[in-house]
């Protein structure tokens, strides 16, 4: 399966790329570019961002196209849903070699909050402006989504720094309000990465984001358990396992994270084709390949296996890697300790006979220092899937 097909249209997310294929224009085939501007349970209610027109004819199509939101359905056009795909943005060299042009970026994306900025400060301009060679919907696109207009199917850039753009002192004001707001996100950002950089080298519990499910060691994979902080009766608790977290911030959308059992140290967690393992480093094994990038909503992206990502078998719980962002899992980073001071404190009761024993918190030394994360070049890719 094609790491970038979508599957099922109720997983695309605000501010994801997304792209079709057109063959209607044989010999040539292309593919035409958006954003997803609102989310949906189905092709009518999302709305995409992108540069089109409902005129029919090609020239008539391309004076009259502009930025603006359409329906999914409408940015389908009446090509097959199986032929678009989500751009996959901080991939692999591997990744990269082995797709077609367009769908995968080594770069990294801008956050949410910034992609949709600029969607909305675009919507609306763009007519009469159209062109294939130097203002198309890919350089559009791109430029919401990293702020560099780059068409990789012409290879081509715009030949201003903003899509449709005029030199006038309106647009001038326009856009300096436009940086004035993405600073604003960006220092949002930086002052959230800060609070997880306060967490490196502490117990941590990694979190299903918005459940109470919690990552729990078995052997040596890691399995989703349910678990209620406030519950007094330990026969219903299912105690997280305990992780020591290593953080790197390299800029405000790019973070990597590392986890070791804090139990056992040297125990790092890898991602291996079948599940997440809590395994020792052997010495041929490239650091980065047990680091893994946290998205803005919570994904983790292994830096192995063509940065796939994490997520839950339906079955079991197991969590593994999967090729598709479609079943990625969205995380919390807990503050163990905090939580367990949060939990009742669980004492035997008087009739209770002397011999008789209550599962207690294992006593845990804190960690002296955080997991240290290698900085390597992200151009050397040792991939080995």
């Amino acid at each position: 399966m094609n790491t970038c097909e979508v599957q099922d249209v109720a997983s695309l997310r605000p501010a994801d790329h997304i792209s079709i294929w057109d063959t209607s224009r044989w010999p040539f085939r292309y593919t035409h570019h958006g954003i997803v501007f609102t989310a949906g349970g189905s092709k009518d209610d999302i709305s995409i961002a992108h540069v089109w027109s409902r005129k029919t004819g090609l020239r008539e199509s391309q004076a009259d196209s502009k930025f603006q939101l359409t329906s999914l359905t409408e940015f389908l056009n009446g090509r097959p849903l199986p032929d678009m795909r989500r751009v996959q943005y901080n991939s692999s060299l591997v990744a990269e070699a082995s797709s077609f042009l367009g769908e995968v970026h080594r770069t990294h994306a801008d956050a949410p909050p910034v992609v949709l900025a600029r969607c909305r400060f675009l919507l609306g301009l763009g007519q009469g402006h159209f062109s294939i060679l130097s203002l198309n919907c890919e350089h559009v696109a791109l430029w919401c989504t990293t702020g560099v207009g780059w068409s990789k199917q012409l290879l081509s850039r715009t030949e201003t720094k903003v899509p449709f753009l005029t030199a006038s002192t309106k647009s001038a004001q326009a856009l300096e309000r436009l940086q004035l707001q993405l600073l604003g996100i960006r220092e949002v950002a930086k002052q959230r990465n800060k609070k997880l950089e306060d967490l490196a080298g502490k117990r941590v519990y990694l979190q299903l984001k918005d459940t109470g499910k919690f990552a729990k060691r078995f052997g040596d994979e890691l399995y989703l358990v349910q678990d209620d902080p406030s519950e007094k009766d330990w026969a219903f608790r299912q105690r997280p396992t305990a992780l020591r977290l290593g953080v790197r911030v390299q800029a405000y959308n790019c973070v990597r994270v590392e986890f070791e059992d804090y139990e056992k140290p040297g125990n790092v967690l890898y991602a291996s084709s079948s599940g997440l393992k809590l395994t020792r480093r052997r010495k041929m094994q490239f650091k980065r390949w047990f680091q893994f990038e946290l998205g803005w909503d919570g994904e983790l992206q292994s830096l192995r296996h063509r940065r796939w990502f994490v997520g839950a078998q339906t079955r079991d719980g197991l969590l593994r890697p999967f090729i598709s962002r479609d079943k990625a899992a969205t995380f919390k980073i807990v503050d163990a300790d905090d939580m367990d001071a949060q939990s009742p404190v669980i004492e035997p009761s008087s009739s209770d006979s002397e011999d008789s024993s209550y599962p207690t918190a294992p006593v845990i030394k804190r960690a002296e220092s955080a997991p240290e994360l290698e900085h390597s070049n992200d151009n050397e890719d040792g991939d080995s899937s």
